[in-house]
């Protein structure tokens, strides 16, 4: 891992370029996004379909199918999109999605899991998931190791094998063999790229496994150690303008590569 600004040495060119979203293109907690930095970011992607030095802007998150949509025509993104923690990849042309099959075979117990927690008037669910739940508590400042143990009493309790991934401000709760690693590994088979002709950037525990997996990553300064330990880069930059200083890092690295 080096940190500060990169200068990257690249064995290969990167063709891809997949980026989290709460924590890195925004900061956590549902913060404003930096406009003009994400402008700057859907530049350097339109360019991308004329210049094979830039590379192609993709999503890797846990948000849900509508926002990601949103969010490939606000950056120009033309590729496949993983979304939900891995349970689908989504195109813009043609509009469409895709679920992994085990993740709508887990559609039962994720159901009874999402009964219990509406019923509980302490917690509430992300709304608009397709085959995988997001848990916040109602009561701003709760830690989130306190709710995914309640939540994982809860499990227990109703007897569901259901997998919980601990975010910044709420807890995942997923269909077990799908999250943002498999949903990665089928981007890439869909893109028919190697993993490690695609650099990754995240900030959370479940973007390490994935990231792991990628020929070049980054983090923000922002991201729990776990992932600054395992990635590449580890950026002194937050959030967004550390995406964008990796965004930039890698079009340099690219042209040097094709320069000798």
């Amino acid at each position: 891992m080096t940190t500060g600004a990169p200068r990257l040495e690249l064995a290969a060119p990167v063709r891809v370029f997949a980026c989290d979203v709460d924590g890195c293109l925004a900061a956590a907690g549902h913060a404003d996004y930096d406009l003009a930095a994400m402008a700057r970011i859907a530049e350097l992607n339109r360019l991308s379909e004329r210049d094979e030095a830039v590379p192609a802007l993709t999503l890797v998150t846990g948000r849900p199918h509508a926002y990601v949509d949103a969010l490939s025509q606000a950056l120009a993104i033309r590729l496949p999109l993983s979304f939900e923690n891995g349970v689908g990849l989504a195109t813009r042309r043609p509009y469409g999605y895709r679920l992994d099959p085990r993740a709508e075979a887990g559609l039962p117990a994720l159901r009874r899991f999402a009964a219990a927690v509406e019923a509980a008037s302490h917690l509430m669910l992300q709304p608009g998931k397709v085959a995988s739940l997001s848990v916040f508590p109602r009561s701003a400042g709760r830690d989130v190791h306190d709710l995914a143990e309640e939540l994982e009493g809860l499990r227990r309790g109703l007897g569901l094998d259901l997998v919980l991934d601990p975010s910044t401000d709420c807890v995942n709760v997923l269909v077990p063999g799908v999250d943002k690693a498999t949903g990665f590994a089928w981007l890439c088979r869909d893109l028919g790229l190697e993993p490690g002709r695609v650099a990754g950037v995240g900030d959370s525990v479940g973007d390490a496994p994935w990231l792991a997996a990628c020929g070049v990553s980054f983090a923000p300064a922002n991201a729990v150690a776990a992932v600054r330990e395992a990635v590449t880069h580890a950026s002194a930059l937050p959030d967004v303008t550390a995406v964008l200083e990796a965004y930039e890092a890698l079009v340099v690295g690219n042209r040097r590569l094709v320069a000798g």
